[in-house]
């Protein structure tokens, strides 16, 4: 394998997503008030998470080649610089090591390991395709990669708000993804929200749940579970968060959605570094 077929594999992986996956494990088990002495839990456990999201984000290159023809035509398969075959491979090999590693740490992050496995496999290949189903799953495997730090380190009962902001930004965001892609996805007869119904629906969901996820952020301060440090960082997202909405409704065009898309990627760090210095 030379230089350029290994780059476009680890390119299939998405290095900044699955980086972003393994801070948020990681700053789960601490936020779950991870010891010092669980440093090497902590590390397996954002490693093993990490190498399951590549997995995925290389699988679902795999089913989506033909409608990444029209969409990305960039990435390694459209370009030809990877195979289908190859891709198999790396998704196999990842997700087994962080099957493995998840059985190491103990059978709830084993169970929850495997259901990120399965889900990501029948998300690719079928649900990202259907209404809404796909929006959701994303969100709930994106969501329990917070229970799946705390539960690393022995302390689920701190996770569950980050899950829950978590969630509502990755649905919100698959569907402006699903409004960014509507081109390809009505070629390749992909019955999403926005193929199916149109824009405007799917907007107006996107809308109605980020104003939810604004409306959630403030009950962990007002609750005293969090410090006046978390209601700082995270007026600031939901400024921005505020800022998606108003934008993906005055322009509606694939580049400026795929803008947007990213701004709700950095906001969940943005959230995540709220909850982080703020609990």
């Amino acid at each position: 394998m030379n230089s350029r077929t290994f780059n476009a594999y680890i390119e299939l992986l998405r290095p900044l997503n699955i980086g972003i996956v393994f801070l948020t494990i990681a700053a789960a088990a601490v936020i779950a008030d991870a010891r010092i002495a669980d440093w090497l839990v902590v590390v397996l456990a954002a490693l093993a998470g990490a190498l399951i999201a590549g997995g995925g984000y290389a699988l679902n290159d795999y089913f989506d080649l033909e409608i990444d023809r029209i969409n990305r035509p960039s990435r390694p398969l459209p370009r030809g610089v990877a195979s289908k075959e190859g891709v198999v491979w790396v998704w196999g090999a990842t997700s087994a090591v962080g099957i493995l590693l998840s059985a190491y740490l103990g059978s709830y992050t084993f169970a929850i390991a495997t259901f990120w496995v399965v889900s990501l496999y029948f998300y690719n290949r079928t649900y990202k395709r259907t209404i809404f189903a796909g929006n959701v799953l994303v969100g709930l495997i994106t969501g329990l990669a917070f229970v799946y730090g705390a539960v690393a380190v022995g302390n689920v009962e701190r996770s569950w708000f980050p899950a829950l902001f978590a969630f509502l930004i990755n649905v919100a965001r698959e569907l402006v993804k699903d409004v960014e892609d509507l081109e390809g996805d009505a070629k390749e007869n992909a019955q999403t929200l926005p193929v199916k119904y149109g824009i405007k629906p799917a907007l107006m969901l996107a809308s109605l749940t980020i104003i939810l996820l604004v409306t959630a952020t403030v009950l962990p301060y007002s609750s005293g579970m969090y410090t006046i440090e978390y209601l700082i960082i995270v007026a600031l997202v939901n400024v921005a968060l505020l800022y998606v909405v108003i934008s993906m409704w005055m322009d509606r065009s694939p580049s400026n959605l795929k803008k947007l898309s990213l701004i709700l990627k950095l906001n969940m760090i943005l959230g995540l570094i709220a909850i982080f210095v703020g609990s």
